[in-house]
């Protein structure tokens, strides 16, 4: 039996996902907004928190943040609607433990409840803190200079080959690709930038500064190209389509801004540097990972490459010395 918040301004919604919870045997309280969930919060202790996303009076990190100040033990479940799940998933980064799609069975909601407290209950038996949380940075419209790497990552030719899928089983492949180019990000110590559908931008060296920023991304790269390339031989005997990203890196100065949006700050790069790593992903192949020779000299030995001679950049005057990554040096 779990001390349970359940935080949805929909009177219905919440009112049968708490008897649910309640025949599953589990002390229950209902806030119907982010104001009356900060009193609970504030009052009581919970072992789990499951908050709407998006609410009249506040959004589901508003929550989240209070619950970490006068609950910090407590893990925290956001529920959503397609395609917030983009969103819900970057707010796993900063202490969330899970999210869940409305209009699923509650059977897959209860099994993150029941993760949850597992969680929770190894972490109290072997003296452990709850999972730190990460600040929001200030907000800087102006932004500021910084020389970084920008990743870009997509699933080639995803229109072509989801076309002849069932919409469910689409979003399935694609949800489990962009899963692993964050996760590959997230390990090699990246910020995911944006999510763009079927790929993703992400940085090296911002917000946090990081002088080997350039081989962080080259580390996610192949990270990236290993996990799709295991998850389409595992997709292989289920389904008909034939996985496969492609991988753009550039490294430049460019000018850095955090921009607050409803869930979390998004980190912009601004600057030629983000275009042409763009431009590298649109020139590498399915399965193939493409840097410039700004990249590599950060890197050096640090991989293998194969040059490809130089490539025209819309903008540049001069051309984009480019070269295919073949694995670590």
């Amino acid at each position: 039996m779990a001390a349970i918040l359940v935080v949805d301004d929909e009177s219905s919604a919440r009112t049968t996902l708490a008897l649910l919870l309640r025949h599953r045997g589990h002390l229950v309280r209902e806030a119907d907004g982010v104001t009356a969930a900060t009193r609970e919060l504030r009052d009581d202790a919970f072992d789990v928190i499951v908050t709407d996303l998006r609410m009249p009076d506040g959004v589901g990190l508003d929550v989240l943040h209070t619950a970490k100040a006068h609950c910090p033990d407590a893990n925290v479940i956001l529920l959503t609607a397609y395609p917030a799940w983009e969103s819900a998933k970057e707010a796993m980064r900063l202490g969330a433990f899970d999210y869940f799609e409305k209009g699923q069975e509650p059977e897959g909601l209860f099994r993150r409840i029941d993760s949850a407290l597992e969680e929770q209950a190894s972490r109290r038996r072997i003296g452990l803190a709850p999972p730190a949380t990460h600040p929001a940075p200030p907000a800087s419209p102006e932004g500021e200079h910084r020389y970084l790497t920008v990743l870009f990552a997509d699933m080639r030719g995803s229109t072509e080959l989801l076309a002849d899928l069932d919409l469910d089983e689409a979003r399935q492949i694609l949800d489990g690709v962009i899963e692993r180019l964050m996760a590959a990000t997230h390990e090699a110590g990246g910020t995911v930038n944006q999510v763009m559908g079927d790929g993703i931008m992400a940085m090296f060296g911002a917000p946090v500064a990081r002088p080997d920023h350039a081989a962080r991304a080259c580390r996610a790269a192949l990270r990236m190209q290993e996990t799709v390339a295991a998850y389409a031989r595992a997709l292989h005997g289920s389904h008909r389509a034939d996985v496969q990203i492609r991988v753009g890196i550039n490294s430049g100065e460019v000018i850095v801004r955090s921009v607050a949006s409803d869930l979390r700050w998004d980190y912009t790069a601004v600057g030629m540097p983000t275009h042409v790593a763009a431009r590298m992903e649109q020139l590498a192949t399915p399965g193939s990972i493409v840097i410039t020779a700004e990249t590599l000299a950060q890197i050096g030995s640090r991989v293998d490459v194969r040059p490809l001679g130089h490539v025209v950049v819309k903008g540049l005057a001069e051309s984009v010395e480019a070269y295919e990554v073949l694995g670590p040096g």
